[in-house]
């Protein structure tokens, strides 16, 4: 017997839901996704000296898209930049304390959104819908590589 659904379509929707659902959350605060993702990233850097470069490598984003990006971040105080005593010309990329709790809002809002997805999902079936999904991109690597 043959399943008729189209699973890549069903992915797709699953994804772009939680994709609507992940956006929501950062719009909360007036955020872009992208705004929300390179502070997640200054959180998860916090203990090293992160400057634009890092953002533009770590994003795929020309210097002067990330220049005006963080300046509305700034100017709107989530992230502060600066100087550092060995070069004056850099300027250290610091989250204040409203971009440190926009990123403890959004962990907070991640794990209720995955407890969320596992609601009355069985171990066993999260166990095989994770093995599932395992096949499958390893089913694409190998077209694709």
């Amino acid at each position: 017997m043959e399943n008729k659904q189209n699973v890549g379509y069903e992915i797709h929707t699953l994804d772009n839901m939680i994709g609507r659902c992940v956006a929501s959350m950062c719009e909360k605060d007036g955020l872009t996704q992208m705004q929300s993702w390179m502070i997640g990233y200054l959180y998860e850097h916090s203990s090293e000296n992160i400057f634009q470069k890092d953002i533009e490598a770590r994003f795929h984003i020309a210097p002067s898209t990330v220049s005006g990006i963080l300046k509305i971040m700034e100017k709107r105080g989530f992230l502060l930049r600066e100087p550092v005593s060995n070069d004056a010309r850099l300027k250290r990329l610091v989250l204040t304390e409203k971009g440190v709790g926009h990123q403890l809002n959004v962990i907070r809002n991640l794990e209720r959104m995955e407890h969320m997805l596992k609601e009355g999902v069985s171990e066993e079936h999260l166990d095989i819908f994770l093995n599932v999904i395992h096949h499958m991109k390893q089913n694409i690597q190998k077209t694709i590589l």
